[in-house]
């Protein structure tokens, strides 16, 4: 029951489905920055869009979203009209890249296809891989540079040593590792090691 579920304070009436879907597409645009209506279909009430069309071509005419080109994609794309302050900002290089590890079930990668697509960067959780067939280990975290996806940190939390195990760490084909990107990779693993409580351990 909503009441056992929802503080009192909200509203418990539920929305017309035309409104709840409306909704649904300004909350997912707002939160993946870009999108197609698959896209969309794919965030925040995963595959439940009916008439998903008809809300984006309401929200156009509203101009709470507009058209947006991405690439050479020849697919529909749309941003927020909320996000356009941000994008502003960005162009002009108002935004301080930082390197971080992302953990496989971020938003930023949950939707691997678009991931791949966006930043020429394929990923697939290893977990129910067997171990001989594994290419980049059990838990490996991307690392996010700025804009780009660079890599993987292999890493194991021993929760009862207190321990983060880091077993390798691999750099996208074709990227230059330097000694500035490896300084800032270990001030990434640090920075988890530190929330997680943890010291951090490199096997290799």
């Amino acid at each position: 029951m909503l009441e056992h579920q929802l503080p009192q304070w909200t509203n418990h009436k539920p929305l017309p489905r035309h409104q709840a879907i409306r909704r649904a597409v300004e909350r997912a645009l707002a939160a993946l920055g870009v999108g197609r209506p698959r896209d969309i279909k794919n965030y925040f009430t995963r595959g439940a869009y009916p008439g998903l069309e008809e809300a984006l071509a309401e929200l156009e005419i509203e101009g709470r979203i507009i058209p947006a080109t991405v690439g050479e994609s020849t697919e529909p794309w749309y941003i927020h009209t909320d996000n356009l302050p941000v994008l502003e900002r960005i162009q002009q290089g108002d935004w301080r890249p930082q390197t971080v590890l992302l953990s496989p079930f971020d938003n930023l990668i949950a939707d691997r296809d678009r991931t791949e697509l966006l930043f020429d960067f394929y990923y697939r959780v290893e977990i129910y891989v067997p171990a001989a067939k594994r290419q980049y280990g059990y838990y490996a975290m991307p690392v996010l540079q700025g804009d780009r996806l660079i890599g993987r940190v292999d890493s194991k939390m021993d929760r009862k040593a207190g321990v983060l195990q880091v077993n390798a760490v691999h750099v996208e084909p074709g990227y230059k590792y330097t000694g500035k990107t490896r300084r800032e990779i270990n001030g990434a693993i640090e920075s988890l090691a530190k929330f997680l409580e943890a010291e951090p351990r490199h096997v290799a």
